[in-house]
């Protein structure tokens, strides 16, 4: 009897692991979708707006955008101008892209590799991704972070000094 109540114990232990691994995957997998989707977002409206000094436009209209810390304080915040560089670089124009936001160039090609990224995880499914593409693009996200907080803090001194 004994060995029967272990059985079932065992027996609903794995299902249970299964349906957690099954999950996890799904889970991952909704992840993964998430990002490429706003990736692809983010660039496609990158296409479609229209770049100036004034902020965005589509198709002549205005774009509304709106950034609190500017507004209130009048100070930029770490991502002011992203939106109009990636804009400018995705019409061709890297001096205005780089004008608006020095970082923008790099941070549109992280998007596009991301899509890149999203779609193999996404295609190797159930399988994992390797080790070191995760260590790699894990590195990439945080010298990007850490070069927009330096490029912020540079911004913020120069406001100080």
């Amino acid at each position: 009897m004994r060995q029967t109540g272990d059985t079932i114990c065992w027996r609903y232990a794995a299902h249970s692991d299964a349906l957690t691994d099954g999950n996890v995957r799904a889970g991952e997998k909704a992840y993964h979708l998430t990002v490429l989707l706003a990736c692809a977002a983010v660039l496609a409206a990158s296409f479609v707006l229209r770049p100036d000094e004034e902020g965005l436009s589509l198709f002549g209209y205005r774009w509304p955008f709106y950034c609190w810390l500017h507004e209130t304080l009048g100070i930029q915040c770490a991502l002011c101008g992203m939106s109009r560089s990636f804009c400018s670089l995705a019409h061709g124009d890297l001096g205005a892209s780089l004008g608006f936001h020095p970082l923008g160039p790099f941070l549109f090609s992280f998007f596009c590799l991301q899509i890149l990224y999203r779609l193999y995880a996404l295609a190797i499914q159930p399988r994992a991704i390797d080790s070191r593409l995760m260590k790699a693009h894990f590195s990439l996200v945080v010298l990007l972070c850490a070069a927009t907080a330096g490029h912020w803090f540079l911004y913020l001194e120069g406001l100080i000094v």
